[in-house]
């Protein structure tokens, strides 16, 4: 789908904004509603839109205005994963942080904003096509296709702000007057209508595409969102249900390069459920600018992404054990060998050899930009290598995707929420999580589990599995445990040298203590700007 956009930009600009004054003049740079839903190649236009408004996430930059999984501040620096680099006005160094963050202070601004337009393209999109004479196999696919987005949409809205208003069709103020104030719906009631959303979606689409179908929803992008709006919202058999049906629809496998499956070269390999599509110099990113370390061999970037020594911690050995569980192949003279494979496709710990060089976060290299303590350095002793890829050029627009569901995370959701219907967990749940250790060179997990045990194993596996792609916030909220993990200062890793031996210290990160209240903080505010528009929205409680 990566051609989609480049027809995109005149179809901001149709007839729903129009003045009485102007109807009758046929404009001669804009869609008319009537070419619009003439046919369902120009109704198919319209539908190229809405998908050219995907986002991996909500914005949250002041300096990119990008979605967050492809800017200068993605989620993960919100949560105990990683940190921003010290740049001034970043949210997460900031607002986040120190929890100064609120109403008239949005850190995802915009974001209600921006969903209810899509959601509105949406209904437009739905109603008109079902009014049409369009051939039915035509009209079930692309309102199919609504439904998926309109649910992908929504599922954004009540991830960050809880319940909201649920609305199914085109409201237009002059026609329809004060019913456009709508009060919130419960969050409860959001789930079933979403669930009710992907199932009907997933009717009629197709279980795969090719060509210029790339990018367009399936059956298994519809069932992806629906396996995770249910296991967040701790709808545990339903989540396992779900999720199975992908595992058994035959069209996913895990790619066999947890590192390169990121990259240009591999999109929309047989791991990738639903991603959102980018070309370069079309709708390009420049990641590779805002993630790399201050410098490289062949540029320079903004180490936007520090991953803190917190997760590292996290990373087992090729013994299936960490350095806190007793790994007898942990070396504290050099703690980063016989990691689990992921660690060194995800980490640039110091030595790392990266673009035909070394990159040295450890203290006294002369001349070095990427030491660790320096202004504009990392603030934690690592950089990201995860989703960079090498022949990137930092600041060079790439057409990477950005992936929002693969297959390694269904087998996560499935055992996740398997374990949780289970008094003792059975052989389904170990042979998920072992299939995703297996390509980490990682050992099967332990027999005989309880419960709680697999539970633990099951959300460290998580972390590993999905680190810097977005998801680590949602799970510190839905497992309330943001609390206690931001009770203490996130670490960093500070390396010297003495007597020819480097000496590794595990120190606080300069500004990583995270202020987090958890009578409020589990769910953002709505911007006071929502509210002031719209009296019947009551505001999250704490704000």
């Amino acid at each position: 789908m990566k051609t989609l956009s480049i027809s995109l930009i005149i179809l901001s600009m149709l007839l729903y904004s129009c003045s009485d004054e102007l109807l009758d003049i046929e404009p001669k740079d804009q869609l008319t509603d009537i070419f619009v839903w003439s046919s369902p190649e120009n109704a198919n236009l319209f539908l190229n839109d809405i998908y050219n408004n995907l986002n991996p996430g909500p914005v949250s930059s002041v300096w990119t205005a990008l979605p967050s999984e492809i800017s200068n501040d993605p989620l993960d620096n919100f949560s105990d994963n990683s940190v921003s680099g010290n740049l001034a006005g970043i949210p997460s160094y900031q607002a986040f942080t120190q929890g100064a963050y609120g109403p008239s202070i949005p850190i995802f601004n915009n974001h209600w904003r921006n969903m209810y337009q899509n959601i509105r393209k949406c209904n437009i999109l739905i109603e008109k096509v079902t009014e049409s004479d369009f051939p039915e196999t035509d009209k079930k696919l692309m309102i199919a296709q609504g439904k998926f987005l309109r649910a992908y949409y929504y599922k954004w809205l009540i991830d960050l702000y809880g319940g909201v208003p649920i609305i199914t069709k085109a409201l237009d103020r002059v026609r329809d007057g004060e019913e456009i104030f709508q009060q919130r719906n419960t969050y409860e009631e959001c789930v079933i209508f979403i669930q009710k959303e992907c199932e009907e979606a997933a009717t009629d689409l197709p279980l795969e595409v090719s060509g210029k179908g790339i990018g367009r929803a399936t059956k298994g992008a519809a069932w992806a969102l629906k396996g995770e709006l249910e296991l967040y919202a701790g709808k545990w058999g339903d989540a396992a249900a779900t999720n199975l049906k992908i595992m058994e629809s035959g069209v996913y496998n895990l790619f066999p390069n947890y590192e390169t499956l990121f990259y240009e070269e591999n999109e929309n390999n047989i791991e990738v459920i639903f991603d959102v599509q980018y070309a370069a110099e079309i709708k390009g990113v420049i990641t590779e600018r805002y993630w790399s370390p201050a410098q490289t061999t062949d540029g320079t970037g903004w180490q936007a992404v520090n991953p803190t020594q917190d997760l590292i911690d996290d990373y087992e050995f090729l013994d299936g054990k960490t350095e806190a569980e007793g790994s007898s192949l942990f070396d504290p003279d050099d703690p980063y060998l016989n990691r689990d494979k992921r660690f060194y496709a995800s980490i640039l710990y110091d030595g790392s050899e990266w673009k035909g060089g070394h990159i040295y976060s450890r203290i006294g290299v002369p001349n070095n930009r990427n030491e660790f303590g320096r202004p504009g350095a990392t603030r934690t002793g690592y950089y990201l290598r995860k989703k960079l890829n090498p022949k990137i050029v930092p600041g060079t627009s790439s057409g990477q995707n950005s992936i929002v569901w693969r297959y390694a995370e269904i087998l996560l959701n499935y055992a996740e929420a398997k374990n949780e219907v289970l008094e003792t967990p059975d052989q389904s749940i170990y042979d998920a999580i072992n299939k995703i250790r297996s390509r980490g060179d990682l050992p099967d997990l332990p027999p005989g589990l309880n419960k709680e045990q697999m539970r633990e194993r099951i959300r460290r596996e998580r972390r590993i599995e999905l680190a810097f792609e977005g998801k680590r916030i949602f799970d510190l909220w839905r497992w309330k445990i943001a609390e206690d993990i931001f009770k203490q200062p996130l670490k960093a890793m500070k390396i010297t040298e003495s007597g020819g031996d480097l000496m590794y210290e595990k120190v606080n990160i300069d500004g990583g203590k995270i202020i987090f209240n958890p009578s409020k903080n589990y769910l953002m505010p709505i911007p006071e700007t929502v509210i002031a528009r719209n009296s019947k929205i009551n505001q999250n409680p704490g704000y």
